[in-house]
């Protein structure tokens, strides 16, 4: 973890913001009450009360030190517990930011000093921030990481299988329908059922393309869509229909394929509606 002088460092931190702080102490425990209940609606742990206390009156007092570093992690800590998240505590510090610019303005005015102070202000705040996200990352244990990276690493390496294979089965599909049409050509198979197989395969081909593109975009950025899949399966449906076709007496296997269908094509659409509004 980056150590607390090297954040100070990379905030430009200074004794003056040291200073600037100290000078506020002696107002920052009434507006600390003040603030606690202006939030009290939406906080109802009181460990978390006392933790963020403790964190804002160490912030103004000081010293900015490995204690202060501890204050902050403990009300991380108690945060979490309390089933809060970091994007709680995001707008806890924004929060804060606005409630002491508010309380400066109304002591100092729009003043140049104001200002200074508040810069000190932010500059704490940015940092309490970062130690909270550096905290965060650290919670995970380091067998927990490593195994995590692996299953990454697993999943890598079966989206490479899954790509490679497909563009295999669509390279054969390719040469099964070049076949197809020489033997049409020479007259080896009937041009009716010969027409009608060559379209089932180049849907077949089509479905492999879906699949094919659906899973480098979803190496790219992890997302799936269900909609694929239905479209892969109606696909499959339809050359299936193209051949039973052929045979009359199947007529109830072709209701039956028809059926299904017109279900997958309606949830095709649905699924194709939901996508569109997320």
């Amino acid at each position: 973890m980056v150590s607390f002088e090297e954040l100070k460092t990379s905030y430009r931190w200074t004794a003056e913001d040291e200073e600037n702080l100290r000078s506020l102490s002696h107002l920052v425990p009434s507006w600390v009450e003040e603030f606690l209940e202006s939030i009290r609606k939406d906080e109802h742990d009181e460990r978390c009360f006392q933790s963020i206390r403790e964190w804002l009156i160490a912030t103004f007092s000081g010293p900015h030190d490995e204690r202060y570093v501890r204050k902050i992690h403990n009300m991380l800590q108690e945060h979490l517990k309390a089933g809060c998240t970091l994007h709680h505590l995001q707008v806890l510090l924004s929060s804060v930011r606005e409630f002491l610019l508010d309380k400066l303005t109304a002591q100092l005015g729009y003043s140049h000093q104001r200002d200074s102070l508040f810069r000190s202000v932010e500059k704490t705040l940015d940092l309490s921030l970062s130690i909270m996200l550096l905290s965060q990352k650290e919670e995970v244990p380091r067998h927990r990481r490593l195994l995590l990276d692996n299953i990454q690493r697993g999943l890598w390496i079966l989206d490479l299988f899954i790509v490679i294979s497909l563009f295999i089965v669509g390279v054969f599909l390719i040469s099964w329908i070049s076949y197809e049409f020489l033997l049409v050509l020479l007259g080896r198979l009937p041009l009716e059922k010969g027409g009608l197989s060559i379209l089932g395969s180049i849907l077949i081909l089509y479905a492999i393309s879906e699949l094919l593109a659906h899973e480098v975009k979803h190496v790219k950025s992890g997302i799936i869509s269900l909609k694929v899949f239905v479209g892969v399966a109606l696909a499959a449906l339809i050359r299936k229909v193209l051949i039973v076709s052929l045979t009359p007496e199947k007529m109830y296997e072709l209701l039956s394929l028809a059926g299904v269908i017109v279900s997958l094509g309606l949830v095709y659409w649905l699924i194709h509606r939901v996508e569109e509004k997320v």
